[in-house]
Parts: C-alpha cells; structure tokens; sequence
C-alpha cells in the first residue's frame, strides 16, 4: 500500500538536502496518520534507533501486511527531521511544533502530502482530527449528494449541494466551490482541516447555497486527476454550471465561482467564456503566468526558512532557463534531453554534484512531475487573457504572509489583467497575518498549517460575505 500513494505538488527541495545528526533523541516509535487521494486514512508507524551516533529507521503500516520499508539518510535538528525512504522515492520534512509533534509533507515525485508524527499511538478509533470549525451535526439546513457527467471529458464527479432548508422559496444563489492542487476532496481536505465545509457551513447559514464536488479519481469521482490538464478542470466545472442551472430551484443567473490557489485558474478560465458567471470570488489565485508563479513560490519558500540572497537568486537563475523549455519546446524528446541538462545543473548547484545515482534519479523524478499533463498546462497558464474577457464582479485574497502565492505580484496581475478588459468590477484585500490558508499564522510555512486549530479566518468569511449582500443588494435595485 505504501507504495501506491500519490501525493500533492511542491517543486523544490527533493534534489539535495544537506543532512546534520543532531537534535533530541528520536529514539522509538512515533505515529502518524497519511490520507490517500482517494480519501482513505491509513495508520503509519515510524521507529528510530540509533547506532553508533547515526539514526537510522523503519515505517511500517499496520493496517496492511506490508513488510517494513528503511529509511536511508535521516536529518534532525533541534526543531526539524528529515528523512527519505528510497525504496517507495519518498522524501519526509518536517517541524517540531509545540504539541510534541512533527508536522509536515510527505514528498514523491516532486509531489507533497501533508501528515504528522506523535508519540501518542494511533488506534483506528483516532483517525478523525477535531477541528473547532468543521461543522458538526445536527444541521439547520439541507444537504444533497449529487453525481453529474462532464460528458466531453466522459468523466462522473460525485459532489454536495448545500442549501438553507426552505423549500418553495425563490430560487437558490448558489457558489461553486473549486479546490487547490493536491487530489482534493469536496471538502478539499488538508493538514485534517475541511475548509470547503467550513465555507459551505457558513454560507448556507446565511442563505446563500453551495456546491463542491471531489476532483477526478478522488472520492466519489471518476477519470485521473494528474492527466487532467486545466482545460479539462475547466470543463468538470461547466458540466457543475449545466448541471445546476437544470434545475428549478437554483436561479441559473446567480451561480457564482470561488477559486482557491490553483483553483482560481480554473475559476478565472470558465468566467473568461462563461458570460452567465454572475461573480467571482478568488482567494490566493494566480494573477501571473506559470513560471512566474513556480519561481516565485519557490523563492519565497526559501526565503521563508531563511535562504541567502544569493541562493535565491541562484534558484531563479538555474530554474528559469529549465521551466522556459519545458513551457516552449513542442518537440517532446528535444524537451526531454534540454531539461535533462539544466536539471542536471541545478543538481549540481543545489545538491551533492558526487553523487552520480541520486543525480539521476533527481533528473527523471522533477522532469516526470513537471510534465503531467496538470502541472504543465499550469507551467503554460497565463491569466491574463482570461482576465480581460471576465465581465462579472470580482473579489480577489490573499494572505500577506503566504508564501504559496505571492500576495502582491498576483493581486496586481489580477487587477491588470481584469483592467486590461475594463472591468472596474473588482475588490482586493491583502489580510495582514494570515498564511496560504487564510490561517492566522506564526512562521506561516507550510509544516505549521496543520498545527493551528483555526481552519478560515471568521473576519475572511464575514468580508466575504459582506461583500457577496452588497452585490445583490445592487442587483435587485436594477
């Protein structure tokens, strides 16, 4: 089973840790609990010795009879682990955090999943994690479970209409939810917080319905989603759009689109052709090209762990010319040995340059990733066309300190771009503290998101709804 997990994306840190032996005693067991795309939740045991001065270790799953895979170099430091398992290419990076844990990413294939490690034992019984915001039932409101056909694709997508419980009414507001990257649930699930649940909850509660659907091969969903490009997800979206507006109870004028991370490309595509599209509200969205976005999550990642200015600058420097082939060159076995090369630079650069096996195996894994079918048409995703045809009003977020999506550059793409078609429809706040998930934060990295209790920011959803009353305020007046 350990084996089979597909994970979720990052792109920088899998070619060349340098590895320290020191920190407190690891020594034992540690627990964990991983999430497969596919929504099932499987225990993982991890044991440490140390021989000699150097720490090795094993992981094994419980609940399946595998036998237990080694881990090769481990990496501690006083509030950091590291460690890879070859045998399965997985790489493990985490942070000692307050509630004696690590908390962090799985990495393979240039992909990441987020999980942590305690000293307190894991039983079957202890899966779910509690999260204060998550709802809870019984609820006021009504909750549909609804499957529909993408039929260009020829793909079923199984999702959740959300509405508040008064039947014969007016016909529903509905928004629909579109996720990040990551084989995301309806719920877009990560770090055991459910914020698509969260958003839903609060929405419906104030009258206005939801609808979120799990992504390709996730859940209740069919197809493949690294092999799908943003086109594709794009046209999931649409068939979400026809299925709503075929029904009576929906008012087929005031379907909205939110677009979170990576999600908001797919947003902005579908409102660009879709003029029907009464809003959209995009939260830590791309307002600038791919390889401005991959190089610029990049660069403010590292600088979040404390990168020098000149290794920033090189990882810019040596990834650029390597992301430029990758989005120009069409002929895909000249692409295939140009990227070669520049990976192989930055290997390099950035990892053990000795180190001939772990060189190649850098090469072959960052090269598969980045050219899924998914993760290239986001390298070549330039939003600024979409933009410009986009006639709707438009709520964009961010979180200052997210170092996911570079708050400033996206914002003012973003304005750019809807500008350049002349649409003054457009709100933006960029919210002081709060990270890529819209979390009040402390380092605000990426290992912290699944420490923190608070799943949305309460002052994100009241602007958000604030803002959502305004506008059919101002439409019922016309």
């Amino acid at each position: 089973m350990l084996r089979s997990v597909v994970l979720t994306c990052l792109g920088i840190f899998l070619g060349g840790f340098v590895f320290a032996q020191s920190g407190p005693d690891i020594s034992g067991k540690w627990y964990g609990i991983l999430k497969t795309p596919q929504g099932q939740k499987q225990r993982l045991v991890l044991t440490f010795t140390n021989e000699n001065g150097e720490w090795t270790g094993q992981m094994v799953n419980p609940d399946e009879e595998d036998a237990p895979v080694l881990t090769d170099t481990v990496a501690l430091t006083s509030d950091s682990l590291k460690f890879s398992i070859p045998r399965i290419g997985v790489v493990f990076m985490g942070a000692w955090t307050n509630r004696n844990t690590y908390n962090g990413f799985f990495y393979q294939l240039n992909n990441r999943v987020s999980i942590y490690f305690s000293r307190k034992e894991v039983k079957e019984d202890d899966l779910e994690i509690e999260r204060p915001q998550t709802p809870k039932g019984p609820v006021a409101y009504d909750t549909e479970d609804i499957k529909f056909v993408n039929k260009i694709d020829k793909v079923l997508l199984g999702g959740t209409l959300t509405r508040p419980g008064s039947k014969g009414k007016d016909p529903f507001k509905v928004i629909i939810l579109i996720p990040g990257a990551g084989h995301p649930d309806r719920d877009n699930e990560m770090f055991g917080h459910r914020p698509f649940a969260v958003l839903a909850d609060y929405f419906v509660r104030r009258g206005i319905a939801t609808f979120r659907f799990d992504q390709r091969g996730v859940g209740n969903s069919t197809g493949n989603y690294d092999s799908a490009s943003v086109g594709n997800l794009a046209n999931d979206v649409q068939a979400a759009l026809d299925y709503l507006r075929s029904r009576n109870d929906i008012d087929s004028l005031g379907i909205g689109l939110l677009g979170y991370g990576e999600g908001g490309a797919v947003a902005e595509m579908v409102a660009a052709s879709d003029r029907m599209i009464a809003y959209l509200m995009l939260m830590a969205a791309p307002g600038v090209d791919g390889q401005t976005q991959y190089l610029n999550r990049m660069t403010t990642t590292a600088a979040s762990y404390g990168d020098s200015k000149e290794r920033i600058r090189d990882y810019k420097d040596y990834y650029q010319p390597y992301l430029k082939v990758l989005v120009n060159q069409k002929d895909t076995l000249s692409r295939k040995t140009i990227a070669a090369t520049y990976l192989g630079h930055i290997y390099n650069r950035f990892g053990d340059s000795t180190n001939i096996a772990g060189k190649q195996q850098f090469i072959r894994e960052v090269y598969a990733a980045d050219t899924r079918p998914r993760a290239l048409s986001l390298l070549k995703f330039d939003p600024g066309p979409y933009l410009a045809k986009i006639k709707c009003p438009v709520l964009a977020l961010n979180g200052l300190k997210d170092v996911e999506t570079e708050p400033d550059s996206n914002l003012k793409g973003i304005q750019e771009g809807l500008k350049a078609g002349g649409n003054e429809m457009l709100t933006m706040w960029n919210i002081p503290g709060l990270n890529h998930l819209f979390q009040q934060c402390t380092t605000c990295r990426i290992e912290e998101y699944g420490t923190l209790d608070e799943t949305i920011r309460p002052s994100v959803m009241e602007a958000m709804i604030k803002w959502l009353t305004k506008l059919y305020e101002e439409a019922e007046k016309k």
